[in-house]
């Protein structure tokens, strides 16, 4: 299945057609998130400027939120919509630092994504 036919499984209309491609390396990297130190892996994007979550795993993660009613518009024109702000957040990364960050919870996410988390650069 290529990613046009996948996309209107998931309800997608149709894909822009589009001459410009963006590409960048990026990392993964386990995390642990919350009080009760829940695991996700996530994307490390430094040309990002948010952190976002999906709202099934701030759920999970039983993270403390604020309502939020916002539209996140990406790059290639999709929106996302932001339903809720986790601030200060306690998360612990691979090395075994603590910190805390904020994070915008989404939606939704694509089923199909390898990645539970995005982190931009803060």
């Amino acid at each position: 299945m290529d990613l046009q036919e996948r996309l209107l499984t998931f309800g997608f209309k149709e894909i822009p057609k589009s001459k410009n491609h963006y590409a960048c390396p990026l990392g993964f990297m386990e995390i642990f998130i919350g009080k009760e130190e829940h695991l996700i892996r996530a994307l490390v994007d430094t040309g990002e400027e948010l952190n976002i979550i999906p709202e099934e795993i701030a759920i999970k993660a039983s993270l403390t939120t604020r309502n939020l009613n916002m539209n996140l518009r990406g790059i290639g024109g999709h929106t996302t919509s932001l339903v809720a702000l986790s601030e200060f957040t306690p998360i612990i990364l691979a090395s075994g630092e603590e910190t805390q960050i904020h994070f915008f919870i989404e939606k939704r996410i694509c089923p199909y994504s390898t990645w539970e988390t995005l982190f931009g650069r803060q």
